[in-house]
């Protein structure tokens, strides 16, 4: 039953255009999470928020996402790098296999 399974996929040449599909897709969501973001956090006053609420949570939260955010954005690149690196390694393994 597995053999058979295994097979099919093997045999299956619409999983290659799906899984470029998928990393086009996916790479599209992070440039479009980085835009959105960027575009909201410029808009956000910080220096109002901390003038006013000096050490209440509110304006810690406010230090704490931007921070946070830009660590996730440092890491995309290399997300990004990585689905494109598996889907390079599964093209040559079904070429070489």
């Amino acid at each position: 039953m597995k053999t058979k399974l295994i097979k099919f996929l093997k045999a299956d040449d619409r999983a290659d255009v799906r899984m470029i599909g998928a990393v086009v897709g996916i790479l599209i969501t992070l440039i479009i999470a980085a835009l959105v973001f960027y575009t909201i956090a410029g808009n956000i006053d910080t220096a109002g928020i901390d003038a006013d609420l000096t050490g209440t949570p509110s304006a810690n939260a406010t230090d704490d996402v931007l921070e946070m955010s830009g660590t996730f954005f440092s890491i995309a690149p290399i997300i990004a790098i990585v689905v494109v690196a598996v889907v390079i390694l599964g093209y040559v393994s079904r070429i070489g296999g």
